[in-house]
């Protein structure tokens, strides 16, 4: 019978570049924190310990507002959910509004940025 190796060598030692991996590939995902930590196994207060430490060190990347291309498929007239990441932290998570009604608020949003 094989030996389980123990908690404690399971774990492994994050480096920053694994950390803005990781940050990188959720923040693309279009997932909450959470929803991205448990598919992935990995515990959600980790990766916001990461979040938090890597803007205290570039402050200035925390503050951008980017936009991730979308697109609507069909003759959607409801958006199942919609899911807006701002800086620090914040995300608005929106159930049943229209395409046109995102747009409206990304419009805003980008205008409000520059």
């Amino acid at each position: 019978m094989a030996k389980r190796p123990s908690a404690a060598s399971r774990r492994r030692h994050w480096t920053e570049a694994d950390a803005r991996r990781v940050l990188t590939e959720w923040e693309r995902s279009g997932h909450s924190l959470e929803a991205f930590a448990r598919s992935r196994g990995l515990v959600p207060q980790r990766l916001a310990w990461w979040r938090k430490r890597l803007r205290a060190t570039r402050p200035e990347a925390s503050t951008a507002l980017t936009f991730v291309p979308a697109t609507v498929i069909g003759a959607a007239t409801v958006v199942s959910a919609a899911v807006i990441r701002l800086p620090h932290g914040v995300v608005i998570e929106i159930d049943g509004v229209s395409p046109a009604w995102v747009a409206a608020l990304a419009r805003e949003l980008a205008r409000s940025a520059s």
